[in-house]
């Protein structure tokens, strides 16, 4: 059993809710009201008996393909250019159609290394809020390269890089009617550049809100921290190294055309600093590893995000380690919350025994509800719920997979 234990600044910001009569409450205190999964007597994780550890966590998330229940979801694609001439994708769910009709409060969601919107640390959440009783629009901006993309530049994206979710954001915003609001989500990689985004931006970002799931916050030091042990060097970092070249190996015809890149120094890469050394850092035009990991971590930036963030990480995640976790400089920011258990691995957080589900979905469904709730525009709205309501349409959700109750 492990108790969620919040770390945030002693002031934390006043926010308004507009729907509430502009009622105005602490951030931490709206989070006590609403999310339950974080603060009280239910902020409790309960890992699976038999994924006891860091390793087994993250190694069951790594295979998991996630059974799909009733609300099986679907994507419609679209292709965005940007304007150094490259493309990147955005899957929306649950249609592309006449977006521009309605006010939909929408989720916007950034995927991991290697990820897209096929991953089912993303579909577990939006099979839960783009459905009855929430119904949500949401939209996973995939990468450069990612969920069978195509790349039309010499340019992959990298950890650092926060020009195409820029881009992304003003086109989202286009596409939808004024006023719509918008919450982000990041999970691993996608958090770091979301948390980078808005430290960059501070005011000037159209979300009202963001999600950092499994964020590494320091580059240099998680690398660091991979490195020092064997499952880190030949596991983990491996594993990701050998992705890496994957994506690298279909697009190779493209990215060899800049002539920054030895096609043959990417290949032989073991780990992904190595990757990093022979491509990203070189792609990017840094002058070493270590200045891109310097610039690229979201923890120089995080003290700059200007709107309400709810931070959650594993303390035994193997990949987003507990030292990188900048506590300080999430205590200074008054706009952040950090929440953390002790077990969940990376991007795991498996609760159950014969059909494991991912506990995070409530907590993380319940700051997305609370959020979306307070800045609601249209003129008819759904149901209000409460905390209960929601914790309980996830259990009826998550206990149905297609054709086979969940229920033992």
């Amino acid at each position: 059993m492990s108790q969620v234990k919040l770390f945030h600044n002693s002031n934390p910001v006043e926010i308004c809710l507009p729907n509430a009569g502009n009622r105005k409450i602490a951030l931490t205190d709206y989070i006590s009201e609403t999310c339950p999964s974080l603060v009280g007597p239910k902020a409790v994780y309960n890992p699976t008996p038999y994924l006891f550890n860091g390793h087994l966590q993250t190694g069951y998330a790594s295979y998991y393909n996630h059974s799909p229940t009733v609300n099986a979801v679907t994507y419609e694609r679209e292709l965005v250019d940007t304007p150094d001439g490259g493309t990147f994708a955005l899957d929306w769910t649950r249609t592309k159609e006449d977006l521009e009709k309605y006010e939909t409060p929408t989720l916007v969601v950034l995927h991991g290394l290697t990820g897209g919107s096929h991953e089912s640390y993303i579909r577990c959440l939006l099979e839960v809020v783009t459905f009855p009783p929430f119904n949500y629009r949401a939209v996973v901006m995939n990468s450069r390269g990612c969920a069978n993309s195509e790349i039309t530049t010499p340019q992959m994206y990298s950890g650092g890089y926060t020009d195409d979710l820029r881009v992304a954001i003003a086109y989202i915003q286009k596409r939808l009617p004024p006023g719509t609001p918008l919450v982000g989500i990041g999970f691993s990689l996608g958090s770091n550049i979301l948390v980078k985004y808005l430290g960059e931006e501070g005011e000037k970002t159209p979300l009202k809100a963001a999600i950092s799931v499994a964020n590494p916050f320091d580059f240099k030091l998680s690398m660091a921290r991979l490195n020092e042990s064997y499952l880190g060097r030949k596991v983990y970092s491996a594993k990701m190294a050998q992705n890496l070249k994957r994506t690298f190996a279909r697009h190779m015809d493209v990215l060899v055309k800049g002539g920054k890149i030895n096609p043959d120094e990417v290949m032989a890469a073991q780990t992904i600093r190595e990757f990093d050394e022979a491509c990203t850092r070189k792609m990017f035009d840094y002058s070493t590893v270590n200045q891109y990991y310097q610039d690229a971590s979201s923890r120089r930036l995080i003290e700059d995000v200007k709107i309400p963030l709810l931070c959650l990480n594993a303390l035994d995640d193997p990949v987003a380690t507990a030292e990188c976790i900048p506590y300080d400089k999430i205590e200074a920011n008054p706009n952040i919350v950090l929440a953390t258990t002790d077990y969940g691995g990376h991007l795991g957080w498996f609760e159950n025994i014969r059909y494991p589900t991912r506990w995070v979905v409530k907590p993380l469904t319940e700051f997305i509800v609370a959020m979306f709730q307070a800045h609601d525009i249209r003129k008819v709205q759904d149901e209000h719920l409460d905390a209960e309501a929601v914790d309980n349409t996830i259990d009826n959700i998550q206990s149905q997979v297609e054709g086979t109750s969940q229920i033992a």
